[in-house]
């Protein structure tokens, strides 16, 4: 079996401006778009942060051991939340108490990408595509994903991989 998928991010912002008697609208307008394939596991959760503050997802229980999609949609829309995977001895899975810790401590080190920690606004998103790629492994490095928030607020995420 084969799963695909097309990712796609669009924006239209306009401008309005008067000026007299007359107006002007100017559009901007951004379509990003990719396939992304050769996968066959797709995993998605709708998840509430326990009291502890953040919760782990480790792609290998989930079934993925090369990720070629993850997107992170924090449904809150008072609070924060963060991505994180900070190396602790054996697994990439600290998550910092500090609200500024996201920035020092690696959020995924798959093979030879190393992203950094990535704060997640209120009802905002993140995403990560890998199309026409061997994606990324997640036996190399670490398989745990740490994503923190306040107790009782909730996020949803999308794998998929092989």
């Amino acid at each position: 079996m084969t799963l695909t998928a097309q990712v796609s991010a669009a924006v239209q912002a306009r401008r309005f401006a008067t000026s007299g008697l007359s107006s002007s609208v100017d559009s901007y307008p951004i379509d990003l778009s990719v396939n992304v394939g050769d996968c066959d596991r797709v995993w998605t959760d709708r998840r509430t942060f326990p009291a502890i503050g953040y919760d782990e997802v480790n792609f290998v229980t989930v079934g993925i051991s090369t990720l070629k999609l993850i997107c992170v949609k924090n449904l809150s829309t008072t609070t924060q939340i963060a991505l994180t995977a900070g190396w602790n001895g054996s697994q990439f899975s600290n998550f910092g108490q500090d609200a500024t810790s996201w920035n020092f401590s690696p959020m995924i080190n798959l093979g030879s990408l190393t992203l950094r920690g990535y704060p997640i606004r209120e009802g905002g998103s993140f995403l990560l595509s890998c199309p026409n790629s061997a994606g990324f492994g997640t036996t190399v490095g670490g398989s745990i994903l740490r994503i923190g928030g306040t107790p009782g607020k909730t996020y949803e995420i999308y794998l998929m991989g092989s």
